[in-house]
């Protein structure tokens, strides 16, 4: 069974059939009862049906060639972050990226030639943002323009009296970066010397350039031409990998039709903080991590295996559920990434595909939580089906008020995330790499929830607000959605109701402790 697999996999299985056996495969039909046999017969079946092989996948290159360095109108995914630039807590809130924990003599000048070497692989990384003739465009920088400007910037903590926790706040200073998006590079890498032979180094990169599956993309790219530069291999510079930017947005009338159908009458907002919310959003943020105790993936395999869904839909259901509880609404729309790279061209690809997408589920109180739970693997099947339509078009075509302070279509984002890379030893560089988190200082919605899976274990990573809410009442977030899952794990067949009351009354118990 593949149904426990993350998305991510399941999209890298979607992108490795069409290269391997020129079949194309839809992401939901390998998001149900999907075996190794049932994937063989549908090759076999689809292959005779197109007499040896499916047709050519749409091209994703631009409708005609480009010269080099012409200008590109903006995707309309990056066009929500172009209409962030106006305001700078906001940009500084999109700055993703990610941290390693280095362990080994780590070669500052190889580090330097291979941050080179992937900015020349990913032109995606030299791209300057523009407007031309009041069109927002990206335009490719020449390498020999750009490399100038790319450094390392390495300071020295090891000699700090605690040299982490002054990590953590320079990092965190770097995250509050607001990049120029006319004058690339619109990133920064940052290493940190925090003792004898370990090494932090940290990556942040403005949002409009590329979504955080690119780390993946990269650490692989880095890991093997760090390899290769240590063993003195040639350095002879491979092609650039094409830019695609338009490949993530073409959408059918049938996915705007669905869409639009779905949000008709726009969902209330949920309020889950006694605080009154502040007139602007501030995006100032802080974030609570928390190993979810007796709760193992392989209990969670079990039920997901007995209800015949996929682990997201799981755990996505338990935060829908306790959204519900916590509000008091049983409307409730959850933002939810979809990666949005099913084309194997892609896969390999720098840039932003990703598409948070509105999931809307009712909370029906006399329906079982086995029965909610399935709706909400349907729900989202149907959605990532409909993936590639745009959300920010969804909230134009609306027309929704501007609010300042919220965002159109919910304030909640919830995202599963099986992790296979734990900690990393190359024998041929003496090197350990551990990924780790660093604070950044910020946060895209009201609350955010973060599960991810590491072998058996299943951690929690809550981004919150600091405007609503504190880090006391974050960790008790956590702590519901713990006993959500504990309660759907000891009896599914509870009514949605009865858990609903449960949640609120363990709430209700709980304050007199959080206000002591």
């Amino acid at each position: 069974m593949l149904q426990g697999a993350s998305s991510m996999r399941l999209m890298q299985l979607v992108a490795r059939l069409y290269e391997d056996f020129d079949v194309i495969v839809d992401l939901s039909e390998v998001m149900g009862e999907v075996t190794l046999d049932w994937i063989a017969a549908m090759v076999e079946e689809r292959r005779a049906a197109d007499g040896g092989g499916a047709a050519p996948m749409p091209a994703l290159a631009e409708e005609a060639p480009r010269p080099a360095g012409a200008a590109v109108p903006l995707s309309e995914l990056q066009l929500a972050f172009w209409e962030m630039r106006r305001y700078a807590p906001a940009m500084c809130a999109y700055n993703e990226g990610v941290s390693h924990l280095v362990k080994g003599d780590l070669d500052l000048a190889v580090c330097k030639k291979v941050l080179v070497e992937l900015v020349a692989l990913q032109p995606a990384l030299r791209n300057a943002y523009l407007e031309v003739d009041g069109v927002a465009v990206q335009r490719e920088v020449p390498m020999a323009e750009i490399e100038p400007s790319l450094k390392l910037e390495v300071t020295d903590l090891s000699g700090h009296p605690d040299p982490m926790a002054e990590c953590a706040a320079q990092h965190r200073a770097m995250y509050a970066t607001r990049f120029d998006l006319s004058a690339p590079p619109c990133f920064r890498v940052a290493v940190w010397k925090v003792g004898e032979r370990r090494w932090v180094v940290s990556w942040v990169v403005y949002h409009i350039v590329t979504d955080w599956w690119a780390v993946d993309v990269l650490r692989r790219g880095a890991a093997k031409l760090y390899r290769a530069l240590m063993a003195g291999a040639p350095e002879s510079r491979p092609p650039a990998v094409p830019q695609a930017p338009h490949a993530g947005t073409r959408f059918t009338a049938e996915d705007e039709a669905w869409w639009l159908a779905k949000f008709q009458t726009p969902p209330r907002p949920l309020t889950l903080s006694s605080r009154p919310r502040p007139l602007i959003k501030s995006y100032a943020g802080e974030m609570y991590l928390q190993e979810l105790q007796g709760i193992s993936a392989s209990r969670m395999e079990g039920l997901r295996e007995r209800l015949a869904v996929t682990m997201s839909s799981l755990t996505y259901a338990a935060f829908s559920l306790l959204l519900a509880a916590l509000s008091g609404e049983d409307d409730v729309t959850v933002g939810v990434p979809f990666l949005n790279r099913q084309h194997a061209d892609v896969q390999d690809t720098v840039g932003l595909f990703v598409n948070s997408l509105p999931v809307r589920m009712k909370a029906e109180h006399g329906v079982a939580a086995a029965d909610y739970i399935r709706a909400c693997h349907g729900e989202l099947l149907e959605a990532f089906r409909h993936g590639r339509y745009p959300s920010f078009r969804l909230m134009r075509q609306l027309k929704l008020p501007t609010r300042f302070n919220r965002a159109p279509l919910y304030d909640h984002l919830f995202s599963y995330y099986e992790n296979t890379v734990v900690d990393v030893v190359c024998d041929q560089t003496k090197l350990a790499v551990t990924e780790i988190e660093l604070p950044r200082g910020t946060s895209k919605y009201d609350l955010s929830l973060f599960v991810t899976r590491t072998g058996d274990r299943l951690d929690c990573k809550a981004e919150y607000t600091t405007a609503l809410f504190s880090e006391e009442e974050a960790a008790a977030f956590v702590s519901h959605y713990q006993a959500v899952l504990e309660r759907l794990l000891t009896d599914s067949s509870v009514t949605v109701g009865e858990l609903l009351a449960t949640v609120r009354a363990r709430v209700q118990h709980s304050l007199p402790q959080q206000r002591a």
